[in-house]
């Protein structure tokens, strides 16, 4: 008795190399992916620093001095930002967060004349 349908489906060879594409393509797509993703909190970051550099200058308007400033915002849950005052200039740093950003190592600094440098380590720092 012959079969009216023959039969339909993959072989194994098809669905072997099929998986190897997708396999290649996860493997160009993921480090790509992490990248965007690194590069985007490091910018938020810097967004960050730039509004507490305004925050600070305004109050330097006001007071004279930087030394007594401590209404730093941090809406970044990646990075916690730092300041160091002196009356007449300021650092702000943001760090990663060990908790939500342990992989980070890089940091950002910004300076009261307006630098931001990004650092892989405390003596490796390059205009950002």
């Amino acid at each position: 008795m012959m079969n009216k349908h023959p039969l339909r489906g993959f072989t194994l060879i098809e669905v072997l190399i099929t998986v190897a594409i997708v396999a290649i393509l996860a493997a160009i797509a993921l480090p790509s992916y992490d990248r965007f993703v690194r590069n985007s909190r490091l910018e938020n970051a810097r967004a960050d620093l730039l509004n507490n550099a305004q925050r600070l200058e305004r109050y330097y308007a006001q007071k004279r001095k930087f030394t007594d400033f401590d209404k730093l915002k941090n809406d970044n849950r990646y990075f916690d930002i730092e300041g160091t005052y002196k009356d007449n200039h300021f650092t702000l740093t943001a760090k990663p967060n060990s908790t939500s950003n342990g992989s980070e190592t890089r940091f950002l600094q910004l300076d009261d004349s307006g630098t931001v440098v990004i650092c892989e380590a405390a003596d490796e720092c390059v205009m950002y």
